[in-house]
């Protein structure tokens, strides 16, 4: 076989690679390719999009400075020197490296979408906000380029417009719950509460705010539709207090401040609804996070009032007072078990309760049978105070502290707020 065919057949067999999902894979092809020709422009511009996000990653300066040296009339390299250099955060070269990219090939959309999201970055949102627009309309299934409009018109308070693009990036969206924040307050600030009550819904289910530590700590209406979040206030919209009670433990009303509850949306619950018991409960839990257990249990304590049958309410108040009055945590705890012996969480409270007051063999001992009766709940135990972590801190991320993701060609480029 001769060496065209040989490269052309390597060439083939990486694109499909590639295509499969194993850019590593396809890396070593186009790598081959260029052993038995070092000059070939596209088996150069491809070896770096698929090797400069992994294994290549520290030299990807270097290696796409000798691309524009290569090939200095090539859009992709201009494009790709652009994002090498954006990740160490050389934004001047990166910003000069997109334009030159577009001066070459001016429908190059991702340079486009990348220079328009350095230049808002960087305060010209004007002009960044123009080639993002623009970016969408040279290719309107862009889903990461509408999910960065989405991000920038969310931040511009132009909700319906946000709403409109973050819809074109569902496919992104589903993957990050600090997106769905995005899409979930969008519609929530556009007035749409029965859609965004939806959204935030799913965010709270499926991500660590339904873990098995929060949620003794912090009761949350898992089925909102069968709880009756307007009491006995007559004409309130259900929908509307199910998606501020939602919204409240998704953090996006606290001016940057990483709390994991918004106070001020459960306060709002409670002027339409005094008797929130979830509300109630949520304040209680936002004062233990903040070390004020007085106050936390005087939240839980009305909560309990407003419905006394609601076991959870019971064990939150035990888990406020195991550090302060461990002794009446853990009478409690045995009283929740005396209702249930098959209780679980109260179970764990107790073996938390029995350590705070010294008995640690007992606590140990205990936990020994829970680990037995329930292994899979122990196991998503696994950072509480039993095992060495931290109950008071659940990791929980808002709108504010949207992460970074990219590859090679520029995809999942995210604003950062």
């Amino acid at each position: 076989m001769n060496k065209e065919k040989i490269i052309r057949r390597r060439m083939q067999d990486a694109e499909k690679q590639n295509r499969m999902g194993h850019p590593e894979r396809a890396a070593k092809l186009y790598e081959s390719v260029l052993k038995i020709d070092p000059s070939n422009e596209q088996a150069n511009i491809e070896f770096f999009r698929c090797s400069s996000d992994g294994w290549l990653r520290e030299n990807a300066v270097t290696e796409s400075d000798r691309l524009v040296e290569l090939f200095p009339q090539n859009a992709e390299a201009w494009m790709f020197r652009g994002l090498s250099y954006s990740r160490v955060q050389k934004n001047d070269e990166a910003v000069e490296s997109y334009r030159r990219s577009l001066t070459i090939d001016p429908e190059n959309y991702r340079a486009m979408h990348n220079l328009g999201s350095l230049l808002i970055a960087s305060g010209e949102k004007e002009d960044g906000l123009s080639l993002l627009e623009h970016a969408v309309i040279i290719r309107p299934d862009y889903e990461i380029g509408h999910l960065t409009l989405a991000q920038t018109y969310y931040l511009a308070s132009r909700f319906t417009d946000a709403i409109r693009e973050a819809e074109m990036s569902l496919g992104i969206i589903a993957e990050h719950p600090d997106l769905q924040i995005v899409y979930g307050d969008s519609l929530y600030q556009a007035g749409m509460y029965s859609k965004a009550r939806e959204i935030f819904s799913r965010i709270v289910e499926t991500t660590l705010l339904s873990s098995q530590m929060y949620a003794m700590l912090c009761p949350l209406v898992r089925e909102c539709d069968g709880y009756q979040h307007q009491g006995s206030v007559t004409g309130a919209d259900p929908d509307y207090l199910a998606s501020i009670y939602y919204r409240a433990f998704l953090s996006l009303d606290n001016d940057g401040e990483k709390k994991p509850i918004s106070e001020v949306d459960l306060l709002k619950i409670l002027e339409i609804n005094p008797s929130h018991s979830y509300a109630l409960s949520g304040l209680a839990s936002l004062y233990k996070l903040e070390k004020k257990v007085s106050d936390a249990a005087a939240w839980i304590d009305k909560a309990i009032q407003c419905d006394p049958s609601n076991t959870a309410f019971i064990r939150q108040k035990a888990f406020i007072l195991i550090d302060d009055d461990p002794q009446t945590s853990l009478g409690l705890f045995e009283e929740l078990i005396s209702r249930d012996s098959g209780d679980v969480r109260s179970g764990l409270g107790k073996a938390w309760a029995l350590k705070s007051v010294g008995k640690d063999d007992e606590s140990k001992a205990l936990l020994k049978v829970l680990s037995e009766q329930d292994p899979a709940f122990i196991f998503g135990l696994m950072g509480t105070p039993l095992t060495g972590g931290n109950p008071e801190k659940p990791d929980v991320t808002g709108v504010r502290s949207l992460k970074e993701h990219t590859d090679p060609d520029g995809r999942r480029r995210f604003i950062r707020s």
